[in-house]
């Protein structure tokens, strides 16, 4: 079976999905399958390998073809992301439609003009979709008040109305989660059969509890292996309310021995960088996002992972760093939203603290809590490396897309 698979990002970019992508690829060629992988060049990473990939058109890895798209327009601002999403959309949707042999298209969720124009071509090409929906735009729009005054609706409705062609004209859909499942059959009108829930994963042989004396990330940035550390890691964007972290920093400068820390990048990283300093706070430090391979590591590093989100962000998202921190045998806090599965999971799992979305007092009252009990932290650390494990390992997950990518091609032929 030969697969055209979209994507917003791959290696050597680092972003919340690309592990996924990889594990992904790697267990669908291992089933035999063929793949033409079309990505953007990456441009969150050094200069040299920007400067790298933008030379490189494609690469040929056995069974897998790596298409690297290029645009003209960066990520300054609003305008000039939705330009260059539209930009890199186009380009892959003409490889959809010049594509040669390809049985199955598997279309991510973003960027946001991508699963329309993936659905479209592959009716055009009467070729079976399958829509990896990890994104609902509509709904982040809502959640980080971007929806708000007349631009803001018109987003709304614009990206609405583009999430309701993709749901209509793809063959079948993969969600994250059930509420996401939900809103396809009842807002959008997908039946029930063709929507399925396969969750986020980690590979718990690539991320597991690495002991600080054998963490190279404490010498390579200086950290005192006996401090207290609180991290995270991840994207530094609107949906990510990462300041209510650095005010709950303010509020704990009385506890020598805690130390904030955040690995991320962004578009919002220079706000959060400028918003450190002008805290002028002692008990945060602001470093680079980490190579994937260096995962284990950076998930090492603190006693408790931190997972941020804006109030309604469980309606747009889930975010995938939960298994990483579980798998490295974290203690996890959660400021997100309290009916959200990602509560759930840290509450049936007994994996750490789940608490509301934006609430910088609950967040400081829970992480001096923890900092002064750590037998309990110990304790949600060793429930969290189980639960994953049990839960949401990556053969399980894979095995279910694989299952379903081989049902998709089999009816189609049967058709």
């Amino acid at each position: 079976m030969k697969i055209l698979m979209l994507r917003p990002s791959y290696y050597p970019e680092i972003s919340g999905g690309t592990h996924l992508a990889m594990d992904l690829v790697e267990d669908l060629l291992k089933c035999g399958n063929t793949i033409d992988l079309v990505v953007p060049s990456p441009i969150r990473v050094d200069k040299e390998i920007k400067e790298y990939y933008q030379k490189q058109k494609i690469e040929r890895h056995s069974n897998l073809t790596i298409y690297r798209v290029k645009s003209i327009f960066g990520e300054k601002n609003l305008l000039t992301r939705a330009m260059r999403m539209f930009n890199i959309s186009l380009k892959m949707f003409f490889k959809v439609l010049f594509s040669k042999d390809t049985d199955i298209i598997f279309s991510h969720s973003m960027p946001v003009f991508l699963g329309v124009l993936a659905a479209i071509g592959g009716k055009i090409r009467k070729i079976p979709v399958i829509y990896w929906e990890q994104d609902i735009v509509s709904e982040s729009l809502i959640s980080t008040g971007i929806s708000k005054g007349f631009k803001g609706r018109l987003l709304y409705k614009i990206s609405l109305f583009l999430e309701k062609i993709t749901s209509k004209y793809s063959t079948h859909i993969i969600t994250i989660s059930n509420q996401f499942k939900e809103r396809q059959i009842i807002k959008l009108n997908k039946p029930e059969t063709v929507v399925d829930v396969v969750y986020n994963w980690i590979d718990i042989k690539q991320v597991y509890p690495i002991p600080r004396k054998d963490n190279f990330l404490f010498d390579k940035f200086n950290l005192d292996r006996d401090l207290f550390y609180v991290t995270y890691c991840g994207n530094l964007g609107l949906p990510q309310n990462v300041e209510i972290l650095i005010d709950a920093a303010k509020q704990l400068q009385h506890l020598k021995k805690l130390h904030i820390l955040i690995f991320g990048n962004g578009v919002r990283k220079n706000l959060i960088e400028n918003y450190i300093k002008d805290s002028q706070l002692t008990n945060i430090s602001l470093l680079p996002l980490q190579p994937l391979e260096d995962a284990a590591y950076v998930y090492s590093v603190g006693d408790v992972g931190m997972v941020i989100g804006r109030k309604g962000s469980a309606k747009n998202g889930f975010p995938s760093k939960t298994w990483s921190i579980l798998a490295a045998g974290q203690a996890i806090i959660s400021c997100f939203d309290e009916e959200s599965e990602l509560a759930h999971f840290i509450k049936d799992g007994k994996c750490g603290v789940a608490l509301p979305p934006d609430t910088t007092i609950n967040l400081a009252l829970t992480i001096e809590l923890l900092y002064k009990d750590i037998s309990l932290v110990k304790e949600y650390g060793k429930n969290s490396r189980e639960y994953v494990a049990n839960n949401f390992s990556r053969e399980i997950s894979t095995k279910r897309i694989i299952d379903i990518v081989q049902m998709v091609y089999n009816n189609s032929i049967n058709y």
